[in-house]
């Protein structure tokens, strides 16, 4: 495996760990619902907002690549590799693979980017449960 790839690979694999770090953590949170306070809940929720609003350049760059990356596929209708290979064109081989690094890297930045947007969407389900929840207790409990 080349250094480059080997590079590309641990970036993915913290990428990765990452992501699931996070979902464990708020699945665990979603699990322990009842335990934690309106507030701790909210400070996750702005934790998680703001990781998403930090990350905001970097998913928008990303979109871009993806993008260009596809339009370009659809435009090739047959990949040279096969050919580039036979004429020993290391220098277009060479670009086709940073090109394919460039790709996987955003999307994996998109994928975390969507993890995080996924946490946001459960931790807002969880508060607008308690929200209801509160709203019941209240209505079926004498004042």
């Amino acid at each position: 495996m080349s250094e480059r790839i080997g590079r590309l690979c641990d970036e993915l694999r913290i990428k990765l760990h990452g992501m699931d770090r996070r979902l464990e953590a708020l699945k665990s949170n979603g699990v322990a619902t009842f335990d934690n306070s309106q507030g701790v809940l909210e400070s996750r929720l702005d934790r998680v907002e703001q990781r998403i609003y930090d990350n905001r350049v970097t998913v928008e760059a990303a979109n871009v690549r993806v993008k260009a990356w596809l339009a370009e596929k659809t435009a090739e209708p047959v990949p040279g590799g096969a050919l580039w290979t036979e004429r020993h064109e290391s220098h277009l081989l060479e670009a086709r693979a940073d090109d394919a690094e460039a790709y996987a890297i955003a999307v994996f930045e998109l994928a975390t980017a969507a993890a995080d947007e996924a946490a946001l969407a459960v931790l807002q389900a969880i508060l607008a449960r308690n929200d209801a929840d509160v709203a019941v207790l209240c209505e079926t409990e004498p004042l």
